[in-house]
């Protein structure tokens, strides 16, 4: 069949085999370099983690702080408002203690003076003057 096409094949170069050294210790060069980066970009993003892990707990801490800070305010608040009740409390029944005392005095002086004042109004009104 060679023949027929007319066709020759024995001038075509024949493939070569590639210097296998150099071809091979490029290879490895440029793989050895790809592992670098890799690792570098490992390393990176590891300290990436770390940092925001670190920054997190940071935040955590200083979220808690702050809590307990608000915590211990309103609790002072509470127990001022409370004070302030029981205060309230206790002034209110001082002044109902002041307000029984001066009702029940009021009271006495109108039992006492009760008569007195009836006998007066019942002269005027029967007293009268000519």
């Amino acid at each position: 069949m060679s023949g027929s096409a007319g066709l020759d094949i024995s001038n075509l170069p024949l493939p070569t085999k590639p210097n296998t050294r150099k071809e091979s210790s490029s290879s490895s060069h440029g793989i050895h370099t790809l592992l670098e980066a890799e690792k570098a970009a490992s390393e990176i993003v590891e300290q990436a983690r770390a940092y925001r892990i670190e920054h997190l707990k940071e935040a955590r801490k200083m979220a808690t702080e702050d809590i307990n800070a608000l915590q211990t305010r309103k609790n002072e608040e509470l127990a001022n408002i409370q004070k302030q009740g029981a205060d309230q409390s206790e002034l209110t029944k001082t002044i109902q203690a002041d307000t029984s005392d001066k009702l029940t005095a009021i009271t006495a002086q109108f039992e006492k003076n009760k008569q007195d004042a009836i006998n007066k109004l019942v002269s005027a009104v029967t007293t009268a003057e000519l």
